[in-house]
């Protein structure tokens, strides 16, 4: 199934319509625009909506997403958007300094990112794996591990097994504690390898850089990492460095 036949099934399926198999057949060979001649006296089919700015009547894919909408769509279709969002930049692109607002706000829009996140965890996730199983997505995956292999292959350090980390991690204790909260990470299966500093950062791929992290607090944290201290950082090295001392057989190219 084609990338846009699947967004449109997904559509239907947000806005909770039910259709036969049948039915979903239909309406996947129904045109993008429908016209109004082709409107039956009951009125706008299921799955279309009317713009509210060019007044056509599309599919629900056509149109953002709205949470707050019982369609789960925007008032306007995406063109429509499209076209306000380039009037208004036109209109304001000299009253702002865009770079400079952000640097102003960037921790009121970083904790408006993080709330928006939390509230719709299930939904954003669902929609990467959606967008995942596309070969569009497939295909940015694939670039995206290919850099990021480069970029480890160019920065390696000291070696490292998972299981290595986790053990480090526990310090004595019954289950490793998280770099970021500093709270055991009582579930196996929440348990993600964190870079400290980010390969993308520069960061190397070495066991005196990568530390055991809750899944939900990796996930939450920026890109860049900007949040994780210098402390934090020193207490990984020190840390790495005690349990190479204490188990130089791990390490037989570097105790």
């Amino acid at each position: 199934m084609s990338e846009e036949r699947n967004q449109q099934i997904v559509r239907l399926e947000e806005a909770q319509i039910s259709m036969s198999n049948e039915e979903i057949r239909a309406y996947l060979l129904q045109p993008d625009v429908l016209d109004e001649k082709e409107i039956a006296d009951d009125g706008i089919p299921v799955g279309y909506k009317r713009c509210g700015r060019c007044k056509q009547i599309k599919k629900f894919y056509m149109f953002n997403r709205n949470l707050s909408s019982r369609t789960n769509c925007t008032g306007n279709c995406k063109e429509c958007q499209k076209v306000n969002a380039k009037a208004s930049y036109d209109k304001n692109k000299g009253n702002r300094d865009y770079k400079k607002y952000y640097e102003e706000n960037k921790e009121l829009k970083r904790e408006h990112g993080r709330n928006y996140y939390k509230k719709n965890r299930e939904k954003i996730l669902a929609r990467h794996r959606e967008y995942r199983g596309t070969q569009k997505g497939k295909d940015t995956m694939n670039k995206a591990h290919a850099t990021r292999k480069k970029a480890m292959k160019a920065n390696t350090g000291i070696p490292y097994t998972r299981e290595i980390v986790i053990e480090r991690d526990k310090m004595g204790g019954k289950y490793p504690i998280c770099c970021l909260c500093n709270k055991p990470i009582e579930n196996s299966a929440a348990i993600h390898m964190e870079h400290l500093i980010p390969i993308r950062s520069g960061g190397a791929d070495c066991f005196t850089n990568v530390a055991c992290a809750h899944s939900k607090c990796n996930l939450e944290k920026t890109k860049n990492a900007e949040e994780i201290t210098v402390e934090q950082v020193e207490t990984i090295e020190k840390r790495a460095e005690a349990y190479i001392d204490a188990h130089p057989e791990h390490f037989p190219d570097f105790a």
